[in-house]
């Protein structure tokens, strides 16, 4: 697999307490392909940009994958990551931003200070073929 890009990912969720917590996770080695466009509709032009992420299981991020309901039930989330779409409320959510971005930002932050910013709209494990070919295929928007 072709994977010469290097995007942040972001959860954030909100804590008992109401805080919103930040965890961010630098992957090297991934394939982004973005898609720029607008649509028209009966208010006028919508930003329509899409991308599509694709992140071998095979990355070494320095933390440790889990899958979402596993990732919720941690009290220290620092060492973990993960993928999910939308999220269950709205006080979680999971966005990606093209590069490598030092710290965990809100997404409308994000959206102000980056070009390539994309909430992550689907997740598709593709856990088939040879173990090089293994990825999960990210929307974006």
């Amino acid at each position: 697999m072709y994977t010469p890009h290097t995007v942040t990912l972001i959860l954030a969720n909100e804590t008992p307490e109401g805080e919103m917590e930040y965890n961010s996770v630098i992957l090297r080695g991934v394939f982004l392909d973005l898609n720029k466009r607008s649509n028209v509709n009966k208010s006028g032009l919508s930003d329509a940009d899409s991308a599509t992420l694709y992140i071998p299981f095979s990355i070494q991020p320095g933390k440790t994958f889990l899958p979402p309901k596993e990732y919720k039930g941690k009290a220290s989330k620092a060492n973990y990551w993960t993928l999910f779409d939308g999220g269950d409320s709205s006080g979680s959510e999971c966005y990606f931003i093209k590069g490598e971005v030092s710290e965990a930002l809100p997404y409308k932050t994000a959206r102000e200070q980056y070009d390539f910013v994309y909430r992550v709209t689907s997740v598709d494990t593709r856990d088939y073929g040879s173990a090089r070919m293994q990825h999960w295929q990210v929307g974006g928007r």
